[in-house]
């Protein structure tokens, strides 16, 4: 095995796909330039990260108490932490050969599989956090008043990682195919197509990911504007004072999600959708691009939920005064009291 070299050039697949095999085999091929920088650093931070976001979970869970939203945490992480384990050190000896290992059709198939189930489940699983944020700010009776929401949660995530499985197994069943895309170091669901089998499993993927954008976007903004209107309700000024502040937090919170989650999952999702419609071409730099870009969101998705937590905002500001306290002798920020009313009925955080 040789030394993995910062840039390596190797052969990638240029070809008409009808004309290509299961694994991208290629009878006209071009000599192109790709870093092993990238694949590295995603592995790495992926793992590392989602191992440390799990490893916070469980120290903090005196405070948070293993609530349905926290449940959710870890089944994201433990999902988007472990994918990336199963699959990138396929990709990382792809490219420490200098690409002169060949994927065989079974390890291709699997690394399809791995790509499709961490892709779809961490995508439901957001979806279904921003669902218990959206019940628990807009009906807080009612989901104060739900028994056995840990046994919810659990139960949500059984049946994500399910229906994961098998919208990632349909490839594998005869409804489209694996295909190995550029540089030859990533395998998944072969959207470069012109066969109809092929489109409409492509369809199927893109437009099942694109409704859980759009389903936790609507669900994201209607918790905006619920939190808005509320902050406006309270007569009171200390508890609108305290609330106004609460729900700065969970505006700044859902902002983030929902930029990350768009930014990161949209574009391989228009990409599949663009190539079953004809209107997109090529297999190439685009195709892994949108492709880190969907495992890049794996990698940031438990740092949103863990570092943007209640509890990280309040460690921030209690140190702050403490620091201030030491270097002017007292503090001119005003006290915040974060009850366990108004924390729990309006983010459950």
């Amino acid at each position: 095995m040789t030394e993995i070299s910062p840039i390596s050039p190797h052969i990638v697949d240029r070809m008409d796909d009808t004309e290509s095999n299961s694994s991208g085999v290629n009878l006209s091929q071009t000599k192109v330039w790709e870093s092993a920088v990238s694949p590295a650093l995603q592995f790495a931070l992926g793992v590392v990260g989602n191992l440390i976001a799990l490893g916070v979970l469980v120290k903090s869970a005196k405070y948070h108490k293993w609530k349905p939203f926290y449940r959710l945490v870890g089944g994201l992480a433990l999902t988007d932490g472990g994918g990336i384990l199963l699959v990138y050190p396929i990709v990382i000896v792809r490219y420490a050969t200098d690409f002169t290992y060949d994927f065989p059709k079974p390890l291709c198939d699997y690394s399809s599989f791995i790509y499709s189930l961490l892709f779809t489940s961490s995508a439901m699983i957001v979806c279904a956090m921003s669902f218990d944020r959206f019940f628990a700010i807009a009906y807080p009776f009612k989901y104060n008043h739900i028994a056995q929401k840990r046994r919810i949660a659990n139960f949500t995530l059984i049946s994500i990682w399910l229906v994961g499985a098998l919208i990632s197994s349909l490839q594998l069943m005869g409804l489209g195919e694996s295909f190995n895309y550029y540089p030859g170091s990533w395998c998944f669901l072969k959207f470069v197509s012109k066969l109809t089998i092929n489109r409409v499993s492509s369809y199927i993927f893109s437009l099942f990911g694109l409704s859980i954008l759009l389903t936790t976007i609507s669900l994201n903004l209607i918790v905006i504007v619920t939190v808005c209107r509320g902050m406006n309700s309270v007569n009171n000024k200390q508890t609108a004072r305290q609330r106004k502040k609460n729900d700065v937090i969970i505006i700044i919170f859902l902002i983030i999600v929902v930029s990350v989650f768009g930014v990161t999952w949209a574009p391989l999702m228009f990409t599949m959708l663009g190539h079953a419609g004809k209107w997109i071409h090529g297999n190439g730099a685009r195709e892994l691009l949108v492709l880190r870009f969907a495992v890049t969101n794996a990698m940031i998705d438990p740092w949103i939920y863990i570092l943007l937590r209640k509890e990280t905002f309040i460690a921030i500001k209690r140190h702050y005064k403490g620091l201030c306290k030491n270097l002017f002798g007292k503090s001119n920020i005003p006290t915040v009291s974060y009850t366990s009313q108004s924390t729990s009925n309006k983010s459950g955080l």
